[in-house]
C-alpha cells in the first residue's frame, strides 16, 4: 500500500500495520442470489453516454 503524508513527517519513526477490512470480502455466490431479486434489464447505450464520453476526451491545447 502507498501513502502520502499530507503533514511532512507524521509518518516518522512509526511502525504501521495494514489490515483490510471484511468489507472488501465478496461472496460471488451472494452476489449473484441479490441480483435474482431484481427484473433482468435490457442492456442499452443512452445518448448521454455518448456526450459523457467525448466531454471526459475532450483536451484544449
Amino acid at each position: 500500500m502507498m501513502v502520502k503524508e499530507l503533514k511532512p513527517g507524521v509518518l516518522d519513526g512509526r511502525t504501521w500495520y495494514y489490515r483490510e477490512s471484511p468489507a472488501f470480502e465478496i461472496d460471488m455466490d451472494k452476489i449473484e442470489e441479490f441480483d435474482q431479486m431484481f427484473e433482468p434489464k435490457e442492456k442499452k447505450v443512452q445518448p448521454s453516454q455518448e456526450a459523457f464520453y467525448i466531454i471526459s476526451n475532450s483536451t484544449l491545447n
